[in-house]
């Protein structure tokens, strides 16, 4: 007879296993079962225990519940009695629909600075100094290169013609005037010179800030000079300045109170003269002692007047020769 399910679920106080639906061969035969395991004794009795496996497997298969039955339950599955619950299925696209995927939200964007803001015009300064910073360093490094070249023209020059001279030791056709004295410094004769140079630091840029040539000259007499009083110390440190060699007598009196003094002034004279590069202006300072007579001079040239024909005419001078430097500094 057909079976249908109770459509009251069970207590779930007193849980009991479901009946499971009898085998069509259970409803509709009994006797079979026992002569199945009649047969099944017979096996085991006569001891062949690979006929007795057989049949087993053979009840197993006909007699192991639901797996053996061939019974539609597809009506009582669909009626159990349980309430139908809805929502918790997920509803799949039809076939041949593609199911489109919306686009991400988009990012909000930044709010843009409105044209000609504080902010726009400060980076428009910025922008500016910062090039105007870049002429200026560029146009800083065009002038420093000019003056390196320029005195490394002059210690080069410098250096040749005090060895050339420092081997000749040629007379030197110029007359010193000390003071209001008739009888000048004369007859004097190169004796030894030499030049050198100094450079910036290396963070500087490293280029010749300095270049110094000094020499002296010397006469064969000698000259005598008598102050009294207080132009007793002035003489001397006058003398002292120029860098001139002298001796000095003095007389006091009981006291020992300077009355006077007598200098002697030997006939040398020693000359220092100084090319320095002047960075700030981008010009090259000429500092010079006892170079045409005795005392200090000072002068400017751009770097570009720096060439083999003002550095000829520097030697001129130097020798005491007819010379155009002065000329050559003033174009």
């Amino acid at each position: 007879m057909p079976f249908k399910p109770s459509a009251t679920p069970p207590d779930l106080t007193d849980p009991q296993p479901p009946a499971l639906p009898e085998s069509p061969a259970v409803v509709g035969d009994t006797s079979s079962l026992d002569a199945d395991a009649a047969a099944l004794l017979a096996d085991i009795a006569s001891f062949d225990i690979e006929a007795a496996r057989r049949r087993v497997q053979q009840i197993d298969a006909r007699y192991t519940g639901i797996r053996g039955t061939k019974a539609d339950f597809s009506g009582a599955a669909r009626d159990l009695g349980f309430p139908d619950v809805t929502g918790l299925h997920t509803p799949s696209a039809p076939r041949g629909v593609v199911q489109e995927v919306p686009p991400p939200a988009p990012v909000p964007e930044a709010p843009s600075v409105p044209c000609g803001g504080l902010l726009e015009q400060l980076r428009d300064e910025v922008a500016q100094r910062q090039r105007g910073a870049s002429v200026a360093s560029q146009e800083a490094e065009r002038l420093r290169e000019g003056l390196d070249r320029s005195l490394r023209a002059v210690f080069d020059y410098c250096r040749d013609l005090s060895t050339q001279l420092n081997f000749l030791k040629p007379q030197v056709g110029r007359n010193y005037y000390l003071l209001d004295s008739d009888d000048p410094i004369r007859n004097l004769s190169w004796q030894e010179g030499y030049a050198d140079f100094r450079t910036r630091s290396t963070g500087e840029g490293g280029s010749i800030e300095r270049v110094s040539m000094g020499y002296t000259l010397r006469g064969p007499g000698q000259r005598s000079l008598e102050r009294a009083g207080g132009a007793v110390e002035r003489l001397r440190q006058m003398l002292f300045d120029l860098g001139l060699k002298f001796e000095c007598q003095e007389r006091r009196n009981r006291m020992r109170e300077l009355e006077s003094a007598l200098f002697t002034v030997a006939d040398e004279i020693s000359v220092q003269v100084v090319w320095r590069a002047d960075f700030e202006k981008g010009e090259v300072v000429v500092e010079s002692r006892n170079l045409e007579r005795l005392g200090f001079v000072t002068f400017t040239l751009k770097p570009d007047a720096i060439c083999p024909k003002l550095l000829d005419e520097f030697g001129r001078l130097v020798l005491g020769r007819e010379n155009r430097f002065r000329s050559c500094l003033a174009r």
